[in-house]
């Protein structure tokens, strides 16, 4: 989050009487007998905002009929639905720093009476326990959590950092792995190319299978891996285009694919093939396939990065 973000969320903490934490932006603290957090559920649309409460009911959990009677009766308010033990508000987005303060709070009022009414208690959002609970980070996530259960998934994730570190990765195996998984954003791309589409997705599809695939195979995604996956990726994206020229041949002089494949650049050499379209829907193809694909690498740093994050707000 940018400082001006940061400061209309203290401003926005202060105006509802929160408490607010500059490492991560969250709103948090005790309200109408509730622990609340507040924060962006995509830190990219920082006005679009979520109010998580862990809380338990004896019985049966918020059911999707009394969470649409919810937001259909209050302004601003996109839904309201119980995860496990978290019940999420979601608004929104208003971005008139007063107007959307004066939202929040009525709708956290609204929130918080309406749990109040049907009888739910504070509760530890992963074990369901009543005991005392704080609001943390956990692996880069907003929890309410009790302390043992704080303490436990720390650990755990420091073990399995640990195990990680330790791993070997098999450069080979994730080569293998990325190659297969590139099959598919191959596979993505053709069928959008051959609907007269281009589009973004398939970037991200090439990226996240692509990726995914070196993980799997290579044991763990390093940024070695990274590097090779995206070289992997602009290869199979050239490759992808190739092919779907070679697609549209076979079709227009009835030949099958694979001839169709080797005679693509004899027929652009030979002007059969117009040089203009073909670079540029080579142009565009790898435009859109780096618009998916860079985001989604910066992503799954990002999330590794976050994944060893761990502290309770306000400690």
């Amino acid at each position: 989050m940018n400082n001006k973000v940061l400061q209309n969320y203290q401003q926005l903490a202060q105006h509802i009487g929160l408490r607010f934490d500059a490492q991560s932006g969250a709103i948090y603290g005790l309200y109408n007998g509730y622990n609340v957090l507040v924060y962006p559920e995509n830190e990219n649309y920082p006005y679009i905002l979520t109010v998580a409460i862990s809380a338990i009911r004896p019985g049966n959990p918020i059911s999707k009929a009394e969470g649409k009677a919810f937001a259909k009766g209050h302004k601003l308010v996109n839904s309201l639905r119980q995860d496990g033990y978290k019940i999420k508000m979601n608004l929104g987005q208003m971005t008139n720093q007063e107007k959307l303060a004066m939202s929040l709070t009525e709708n956290i009022n609204a929130f918080t009476y309406f749990l109040h009414e049907n009888g739910f208690q504070n509760c530890c959002q992963t074990c369901g326990s009543t005991s005392p609970t704080e609001a943390c980070v956990a692996g880069g996530t907003y929890m309410q959590l009790c302390y043992n259960c704080f303490v436990n998934l720390q650990q755990n994730q420091t073990i399995n950092s640990s195990e990680k570190l330790q791993k070997k990765e098999n450069i080979v195996g994730g080569i293998v792995g990325a190659l297969v998984g590139s099959l598919l954003g191959v596979a993505c791309i053709i069928v959008l190319g051959q609907l007269g589409y281009v589009a973004a997705i398939s970037g991200v599809v090439m990226a996240v299978c692509t990726m995914k695939g070196y993980d799997l195979l290579g044991g763990k995604l390093s940024t070695i891996g990274v590097i090779i996956s995206a070289v992997i990726m602009l290869i199979m994206t050239y490759m992808d285009n190739q092919l779907d020229w070679a697609i549209t041949v076979a079709q227009a002089f009835e030949i099958d694919i694979a001839t169709a494949f080797r005679s693509v650049p004899m027929l652009l050499e030979e002007e059969i093939i117009e040089a203009s379209s073909y670079w540029a829907n080579l142009a565009m193809v790898y435009l859109f396939a780096l618009a998916g694909a860079v985001p989604t690498v910066i992503n799954t740093m990002k999330n590794q990065k976050k994944e060893s994050i761990f502290y309770r707000l306000g400690v």
